[in-house]
């Protein structure tokens, strides 16, 4: 059983690497098309990202881990969000649009656990890449996630996939996502790297294969939405939203890249 497993996990990091490149293709396609095709594309998106992670982590984990490694982030995020909808706790008072993005449970569609898997998992990573301590790499992976919502909530809102009941109480230029849910999501993913240092306090081995999904993911969401929101999607609010998530993943992104360039040089795994 375990010589089958490990003759596997080869395969798994080039799933890994194939479902990325799907889910990549997905968000170039995204500005192409509108209505229920780029309701599609976003399904694609993230159920292919998600997937990907996971594959990822069960090359580095195996199995039983990698499920708890699910279980962490789509697990926490889905609930986070099914308390939000009923309570307007931890992020605010705020609802899903009905029957455009897959099927719902308790008013949140199901995939939103999967992006909370996608984002969490390749934040976690990245942040070894950083420093083996607990708390920092906690601090760092929270503060990404952070970032990353800082450009998906005011592209979701512009495609009407959520609105907030608030609408004016928000960071200057991204005014209609208040403030409270960069909070919560800051809460919420603390909660979720807590739990990822207990079930995953490896450091990660750094190869070309091994770094294409959590690297691949962390730099495509990163610079890539900064690129869509200035010259690819047709909605110029989007364009206030760019500065906050260069900077917000740049916290953890800029010493990541320094760090992995390092052990690039060094020959480090």
């Amino acid at each position: 059983m375990t010589t089958t497993l490990t003759s596997q996990r080869p395969t798994l990091l080039w799933a890994s690497a194939i479902l990325l490149a799907g889910s990549i293709a997905a968000q170039v396609v995204y500005p192409l098309v509108d209505g229920v095709a780029r309701d599609r594309a976003t399904v694609v998106v993230v159920v292919a990202a998600a997937a990907a992670m996971l594959a990822h982590a069960t090359f580095r984990l195996g199995p039983p881990r990698a499920v708890a490694v699910f279980a962490a982030t789509a697990g926490v995020g889905w609930t986070a969000e099914i308390v939000g909808v009923a309570t307007g706790f931890p992020f605010g008072a705020y609802a899903y649009a009905t029957d455009r993005i897959g099927p719902s449970v308790a008013e949140v569609p199901v995939i939103i656990g999967l992006a909370w898997t996608a984002g969490g998992y390749s934040m976690w990573w990245i942040s070894a890449l950083v420093s083996h301590r607990r708390p920092i790499r906690i601090a760092l992976a929270t503060v990404g996630m952070v970032g990353w919502d800082l450009y998906l909530d005011p592209q979701m809102v512009s495609a009407r996939l959520w609105t907030w009941s608030t609408q004016d109480a928000g960071l200057p230029g991204i005014d209609q996502i208040p403030v409270t849910n960069f909070i919560g999501w800051a809460g919420v993913a603390c909660v979720m790297f807590v739990l990822l240092s207990l079930i995953d306090p490896k450091p990660v081995t750094v190869t070309p294969l091994t770094s294409v999904a959590p690297v691949g993911w962390f730099t495509w969401t990163w610079l890539g939405s900064a690129l869509a929101f200035l010259v690819f999607l047709d909605d110029p609010a989007l364009h206030a939203a760019v500065p906050y998530g260069l900077i917000g993943m740049g916290i953890l992104g800029v010493p990541a890249a320094m760090a992995l360039a390092r052990r690039i040089r060094s020959g480090i795994n």
